[in-house]
């Protein structure tokens, strides 16, 4: 039980080894997904990248309700001005500056590096937490091989010392390239410290038990890819920081504060708690 289902689902929900992973949060996940009704286990696969499935269309509806859409501009330096909240319940601060320009209020959704970056001078201590994140690697390992297939589009495997990946995608069978697969590899700092090459090369082992089918052709590593910062370290008493980090200044990300690990049900969650956060400094 543990070496089939409790090891391989933690590290796949939280990208941190089971041995340890924060079991509340683990736990959190387990309830949400198997026990909050119909559907609530459904997995979703998606056939379009991930900027066409959300960021592209929610730029589209954003700019469709009248939204100043801005891209590829990079925020330099974030700076209190003003007394805006001078009589709220907050004891005193103010509106906010972005390079210049006046804000009311500001929702930071970014990294935790780049929040902490941008907050050092009028937050040092939120700052401080977010930086002391720590991070664990996602590994992929894409494989060609004519011919070949899954046992089903995404199979689950059994890693081990030699074994790298937990997982396996057929982007044939879900309606991309025929003979690209992509094993993945999750927790895998031991894997990185290896080296992508060597891990490269066991995941090709690892591969050639896991397909199915009378293919004649001889599998290859066609890319090696890693994350190196993938996902927070989501191990016990992590301490991150909260949403709020100043009266009108937000931030929403996985790392937020929150129930669920590094994840985009994560991310989504803290989005839509920062929005309903803004209607108190409305």
């Amino acid at each position: 039980v543990r070496e089939l289902l409790i090891d391989p689902l933690c590290v796949a929900a939280l990208n941190t080894a089971a041995d340890q992973a924060s079991g509340q949060v683990f736990l959190r996940v387990l309830q949400d997904a198997l026990f909050s009704g119909r559907g609530s286990a459904d997995l979703m696969l998606p056939r379009a990248d991930l900027s066409a499935l959300l960021p592209t269309p929610a730029g589209r509806w954003l700019q469709a309700q009248g939204a100043d859409v801005r891209t590829f501009q990079r925020i330099g330096s974030i700076a209190r001005v003003g007394n805006r909240y001078s009589n709220s319940n907050s004891g005193g601060s103010s509106g906010w500056q972005l390079d210049g320009e006046d804000f009311d209020t500001v929702v930071l959704a970014c990294t935790a590096a780049e929040a902490a970056r941008l907050v050092q001078p009028v937050a040092p201590s939120w700052a401080a937490n977010a930086a002391a994140i720590t991070y664990e690697p996602i590994v992929t390992v894409y494989l060609r091989c004519a011919g070949a297939r899954l046992l089903c589009p995404m199979t689950a495997l059994v890693a081990g010392p030699e074994a790298p990946a937990q997982y396996a995608f057929d982007h044939g069978a879900l309606g991309a390239t025929p003979g690209l697969f992509a094993f993945v590899v999750s927790g895998a700092r031991a894997w990185v410290d290896r080296g992508l090459q060597a891990t490269g090369e066991a995941v090709l082992r690892q591969a050639q038990h896991a397909f199915v089918g009378g293919s004649r052709s001889v599998p290859s590593v066609l890319r090696v890819m890693a994350e190196k910062r993938a996902t927070f370290c989501c191990t016990p008493a992590l301490q991150r920081p909260p949403m709020e980090i100043a009266p009108g200044l937000l931030a929403a990300g996985d790392y937020v504060a929150g129930p669920y690990p590094a994840t985009l049900e994560g991310a989504v969650r803290s989005g839509e708690a920062a929005v309903r956060g803004l209607e108190r400094w409305s």
